[in-house]
């Protein structure tokens, strides 16, 4: 016997069916108003490969900021390198510098010092010169000469000559004197003498030798000094 949707003509199938279905969609891609695709994170519809990609470029992007951060820090610490570098190469020039002029100075204060001790010792001994010239002159003008006091001249002189040869040695040297032109500087004039134009201003005799020590004057040569007469 059949009911009565039976004979309405509608089978099992049909009666289970609404009315109205209900499409499923599960294509979550988002588009542009173009229709191109868009990335976008999967949870929110987006394509997990579009989305991967996106990460990766953010990523990569950073890690490229980052290198060019380091490239400019390592620049920038090799620039304050050889800044330093420079410095210390010019510290070091300075210094060789001031200790080449510090030991040259050094050298020379050494070098004055010891010419002035020597200049000294020299002048000291002056005197002793001077009474060996004086006995060696006296012996060769006196009139009562001995064999045996011919041996002792011979003896003063030797030792005269020896003594001046060493003192000369250190750096002693007699003015010039007689037949030259006076200087007060080299010269002390004790008396002044009439004398030809031609002798104005010489040095006519020498009465006690005049020494320098390298340039250093240890006395004047005491002299008589030529005047022309009017």
């Amino acid at each position: 016997m059949m009911s009565s949707k039976q004979e309405a003509g509608q089978t099992p199938a049909q009666e289970s069916a609404p009315e109205n279905p209900e499409i499923q969609v599960t294509d979550k891609r988002r588009f542009s108003p173009e229709g191109e695709p868009v990335a976008g994170d999967p949870d929110d519809g987006g394509d997990p490969v579009m989305g991967q990609a996106e990460s990766v470029l953010v990523e990569l992007e950073f890690l490229r900021a980052q290198l060019r951060a380091a490239e400019e820090k390592r620049a920038e610490a090799e620039r304050k390198v050889a800044e330093f570098a420079d410095r210390f190469r010019k510290a070091q020039e300075q210094l060789k510098v001031e200790t080449d002029e510090q030991r040259a100075r050094m050298q020379r204060t050494f070098e004055q010092r010891l010419a002035t001790g020597r200049g000294d010792i020299v002048a000291s001994l002056l005197d002793t010169l001077d009474n060996l010239k004086r006995a060696l002159a006296a012996a060769e003008k006196s009139e009562k000469r001995e064999t045996d006091f011919d041996v002792l001249l011979e003896g003063l002189r030797a030792t005269a000559g020896l003594f001046e040869a060493k003192m000369v040695a250190l750096g002693l040297s007699a003015v010039p004197s007689v037949g030259e032109e006076f200087n007060p500087e080299l010269h002390e004039a004790v008396e002044l003498v009439v004398v030809p134009a031609d002798q104005d201003n010489k040095v006519i005799e020498e009465y006690q030798t005049g020494y320098k020590f390298g340039d250093r004057l240890l006395r004047p040569a005491r002299v008589r000094v030529g005047r022309a007469g009017n």
